[in-house]
């Protein structure tokens, strides 16, 4: 009688236990008769083989950059291009984001994970936008300089599937900016938005090991839309300054990018990529790009 007393109020707890979970986060939660866990024959285990996972992570983005120009193309207001012969280069830290990571869906089977997360976050005006040409008497373009001068938010959405060895994700993020300068011009960037689609495939080790190093191979076609700037302009004639938008920024550039990522678990993460231009869509004049070379150090706390 005690024995089944003891028992009954043991498998009450498990229901209990069980009945306040979350179906989704728990649902390879298994419990049963096992004659081997007592001596008498008789008792309950419950397992529980995968944990509940933190729904919310916090992302920090400290970019180290180096940029440079050997010349600058210049639209005259006659509409003819001249090539302004300004050199220079900058290197050092960048702006700095922060962002929140939440994820609302997250569904898994034996085989699967499939993930859906929303992203907000600020970019702050941490990068220098003082840097000179080469001879020290001009302000190098927005586009060289380390920083934008501006405070963004950015807001976006990702999605990703894995497979056993094989995992597809797409990411969206929408920058929005505010008003910056470079130098003593004022400048504001143009809405951007950036997107990806990457398939990545484990090629070590063969059977996943989560405390084990792990190589990834990655191929993506990713993105970037581009609103048209703004920028002060002096009228030639008057020398007024006026705060117009430039008809020669802005656009849309597609980009085939192959990437390789090691992993040394539990904290370490780097990455490679090379970014291959493959479709402009310019406004007006502009020279666009052809390449883009980023690589990546992540350490998870």
């Amino acid at each position: 009688m005690k024995m089944k007393k003891i028992l009954a109020i043991i498998g009450f707890l498990a229901i209990t236990i069980i009945s306040t979970t979350e179906a989704c986060d728990y649902c390879i939660l298994s419990q049963g008769i096992s004659p081997l866990e007592t001596v008498k024959g008789a008792g309950i285990r419950i397992n529980e083989r995968y944990t509940n996972m933190e729904s919310v992570m916090l992302l920090g983005a400290v970019p180290y950059k180096k940029t440079s120009m050997n010349g600058e193309l210049m639209v005259n207001p006659d509409g003819t291009v001249d090539l302004d012969p300004m050199t220079g280069n900058q290197s050092g830290l960048g702006d700095i984001a922060v962002l929140g990571r939440y994820t609302f869906l997250k569904s898994h089977t034996i085989d699967t994970t499939t993930s859906v997360a929303g992203i907000a976050g600020v970019k702050f005006a941490t990068g220098s936008t003082n840097g000179k040409t080469s001879d020290g008497m001009e302000y190098l373009d927005s586009h060289i300089q380390l920083g934008t001068g501006s405070t963004d938010i950015l807001l976006g959405v990702s999605l990703n599937h894995s497979i056993q060895r094989f995992s597809v994700s797409a990411n969206l993020l929408d920058v929005i900016p505010g008003k910056g300068k470079f130098g003593d011009t004022n400048h504001k960037f143009g809405n951007t938005l950036n997107y990806d689609l990457t398939a990545k495939y484990r090629v070590y080790p063969d059977v996943f090991a989560p405390l084990g190093p792990q190589i990834f191979l990655a191929l993506g076609v990713n993105g970037e839309v581009r609103g048209k700037e703004k920028v002060d302009v002096i009228d030639p004639d008057t020398g007024d300054k006026t705060y117009n938008t430039d008809p020669n920024s802005g656009g849309h550039t597609v980009y085939l990018s192959p990437a390789i990522q090691v992993v040394f678990a539990p904290h370490w993460v780097f990455e490679l990529s090379y970014q291959h231009a493959v479709y402009h869509n310019l406004n007006g004049t502009q020279l666009g790009e052809k390449y883009k070379t980023t690589g990546g150090v992540t350490y998870l706390f």
